[in-house]
């Protein structure tokens, strides 16, 4: 009787079944991310309302029925966007909490600046969402608290940095509440003053009541 799977070569007949499978993975999330940068360059250029499935699926060289499979809804677009603005803030977190000695006020002014730097980048497309109202409609609906917010904040009240009896949640989603009205002012005065300058004056004032 011939064994089922031959001594030494167990691992690279599974190598051979998963490749394909991280391929396909590889691919679609290559394609996705396409499709979502496609939106996001006609949704600055042209404007949100007179982007249509249409014209993404044009802009990113794939099939209309492509482009709706992996987002659903034009909103989504935006959810992904704002997403992955919260990706980078969690990549940016990880690499803080391995440096020693950096406060969870530092942690959180690092964050803060990033989200500056991506806004000042994003401008054109920022003010297009928000002149819209759909930047407002995403925030509200399903926009939730980076999860960097809330590890810095627990790590410092681990430290003894922030007052143990505060929920780190509740703080983390009042911080962000600040850079969300901070962010809407900017956009409305069409960046009339420095959107990371503001944001920083909001923590300062704002960590004078939970420092411990």
């Amino acid at each position: 009787m011939v064994p089922s799977t031959l001594p030494g070569m167990g691992s690279t007949a599974s190598q051979r079944t998963d490749e394909p499978q991280d391929r396909r993975e590889r691919r679609r999330t290559a394609t996705r991310e396409r499709v979502l940068a496609a939106a996001l360059e006609l949704f600055a250029n042209q404007g949100y309302a007179a982007t249509t499935y249409d014209h993404i699926a044009d802009h990113a060289d794939v099939g209309r029925q492509t482009a709706f499979n992996h987002f659903r809804h034009k909103e989504d677009f935006v959810h992904a966007w704002i997403q992955r603005r919260h990706d980078q803030l969690d990549r940016q977190d990880e690499l803080d909490a391995a440096i020693a000695g950096k406060t969870a006020l530092q942690a959180l002014t690092d964050g803060l600046r990033s989200l500056a730097e991506l806004n000042e980048k994003d401008y054109l497309l920022a003010k297009e969402l928000f002149d819209g109202g759909v930047l407002q409609s995403a925030f509200g609906l399903g926009s939730e608290t980076p999860n960097s917010f809330v590890a810095a904040i627990t790590r410092g009240q681990q430290r003894g940095e922030i007052r143990p009896d505060l929920d780190p949640a509740e703080l983390a989603d009042t911080v962000y509440d600040c850079y969300l009205a901070a962010l809407g002012r900017w956009l409305r005065h069409d960046r009339a003053f420095g959107l990371g300058e503001l944001l920083l004056d909001r923590l300062s004032v704002l960590s004078d009541g939970f420092r411990a």
